[in-house]
């Protein structure tokens, strides 16, 4: 079966360009926000790696296999930081109603506190940089985001749908 992005025509030098300017920016700014992170972790337990796992699974429980795969960690690596967050509170495993032999791993209310802890401090670090831009270059920024976001929910939900 495939998948829209098998069934895109190659990309064109201009958009290789681009997307090499987006994952550099990306880089930078989990770089730049480094000091951010470090300094909220004085007042939550999230960890970048423990943040990762977190937020794959804000929206539904899921088994580790599956969680392994998305945080594209291995399976006893998973197994490792779900022991820790399960024993700090912020995740639970529960055996899944359609098949009890299969355990998914949850968020807790906790959990998600932590995390949204976590969002808040990465979020003012990104805030401080985005404040050494000109507001005029930021509409643009928002804009350019904004059709990104819609173009990749709008991909998933083909993919979704092509499945």
């Amino acid at each position: 079966m495939s998948t829209v992005i098998e069934r895109q025509p190659p990309a064109k030098a201009e958009d290789l360009e681009l997307a090499g300017l987006l994952l550099d920016t990306l880089r930078l700014v989990k770089m730049a926000t480094a000091a951010t992170t470090a300094a909220s972790r004085e007042h939550t337990h999230v960890s970048p790696n423990r943040a990762g796992v977190m937020w794959q699974l804000r929206e539904r429980a899921m088994r580790s296999g599956d969680l392994a795969q998305r945080c594209a960690m291995t399976a006893p690596a998973v197994t490792e930081l779900v022991d820790s967050l399960t024993r700090e509170g912020f995740v639970r495993r529960l055996e899944d109603p359609a098949d009890r032999r299969v355990v998914l791993v949850e968020l807790t209310a906790q959990g998600r506190r932590e995390l949204d802890k976590h969002r808040d401090a990465m979020k003012r670090g990104v805030a401080a940089l985005l404040a050494r831009v000109p507001a005029e270059k930021r509409v643009r920024l928002r804009a350019a985001l904004s059709d990104l976001n819609e173009s990749i929910d709008a991909m998933s939900k083909e993919t979704a749908n092509a499945r």
